[in-house]
């Protein structure tokens, strides 16, 4: 038994869809999947061979006992995960982390963010016996950390649906382009602070394109103006981002992701937490410019203008995206497979044949 820990984002819960597809197609081990409830019915219709269940500390305290008898023990980032580390001792299962983020402070970074940074070697070292580092380009350096590290390129999930399709199911004519709005799927705590702020600003919008807002868990239907869309999440999110002209979304690595892989231009919103700040940070040295990054300041016709200046740069975006490895998820679906056949003891033997599956050896 494998046993997969995610988190309550949109973001940690696509990957955890891409990489059990995948391993699901190399591999007929059982996978539980411990989920917060909100996510449940959303991941049970994305995979379907999988069992979830609800997870919280005090479970993971309780249960630690059966919880160590795993195969494998995967994480996308859940701290919770430090109790089984700790508990372990020296015949357990190999425990794995996945995490996105620029690890390595600079110059450029505030107080702020460079915190966040911190905080993410701290949390590998507690929570993972490799650690697997999503990076947009090939890390120029490696961390010092006392867990194993491995860098692996961006996870995404496959397309499901055609454009057209998608555009059928939104009622738009094939034809037209349209605008995708996301606010994340995060809930509680996670929600993104500025969310009602920028509604107000999208609702006096004035463009020719069609407006898609997607609703993120949870949330009623907004009172938009007559002409803007909104739908509820899709099963797989990267299929809606393919069929836009352009999305606008509150900064994550998986609204990032889906662009990327879809070569969809990105304008992010303001952050609300030093985690966003980092992503927006990321984002705009991978374009090489800010105008992928809305100011606080903007007004609707601010936004507007913004909007006309990316996809004015549609082509350049495109192909700055385009140079991103996209097969994350086949080299975390291998690892995992070759993990589930060992124990703790035996990783150090194993490191050398983890680190020729991503194309980001070193």
């Amino acid at each position: 038994m494998i046993r997969y820990f995610v988190g309550r984002n949109l973001g940690h819960l696509s990957r955890c869809v891409a990489n059990l597809n995948r391993f699901q197609k190399m591999s007929n081990q059982k996978v539980k999947i411990y989920a917060f409830e909100h996510s449940h019915q959303w991941l049970r219709s994305n995979l379907p061979g999988c069992k979830v269940r609800n997870f919280s500390t005090q479970k993971i305290q309780k249960q630690k006992k059966l919880l160590l008898d795993s195969n494998l023990i995967l994480h996308d980032w859940r701290k919770e995960v430090e109790i089984l580390k700790k508990e372990r001792g020296k015949k357990g299962p190999i425990i794995g982390g996945i995490y996105h983020s620029d690890l390595f402070v600079s110059g450029k970074d505030s107080y702020w963010t460079a915190k966040f940074k911190k905080e993410i070697h701290a949390i590998s070292q507690k929570t993972t016996d490799v650690f697997f580092h999503m990076n947009l380009t090939p890390p120029k350096r490696i961390p010092k950390l006392s867990t194993l590290y491995l860098p692996v390129p961006i996870i995404s999930r496959e397309i499901s649906m055609l454009p057209q399709n998608v555009k059928k199911k939104l009622g738009i004519p094939i034809d037209e382009p349209f605008i995708l709005v996301h606010m994340g799927g995060g809930v509680g705590p996670y929600r993104y602070k500025f969310i009602n702020e920028w509604y107000e600003k999208i609702k006096k919008l004035k463009t020719p394109y069609r407006i898609v807002v997607i609703r993120p868990f949870g949330e009623k239907k907004e009172k938009f103006p007559k002409g803007i869309i909104q739908t509820s999440l899709f099963e797989n999110g990267r299929d809606l981002v393919h069929a836009a002209e352009l999305v606008i979304s509150k900064p994550g690595m998986g609204i990032m992701i889906d662009c990327i892989s879809t070569g969809t231009p990105l304008l992010s919103l303001p952050a609300d937490t030093k985690e966003r700040k980092v992503k927006n940070m990321m984002l705009q040295d991978l374009v090489g410019c800010d105008v992928c990054v809305a100011s606080s300041k903007f007004t609707a016709k601010d936004l507007s203008h913004c909007i006309y200046d990316i996809l004015d740069q549609t082509p350049y975006i495109r192909q700055a995206f385009q140079s991103i490895p996209q097969n994350g998820a086949q080299v975390v679906a291998e690892c995992m497979k070759l993990l589930s056949q060992h124990r703790i003891k035996e990783l150090p033997d194993l490191y050398p044949q983890l680190r020729t599956m991503t194309p980001f050896g070193y």
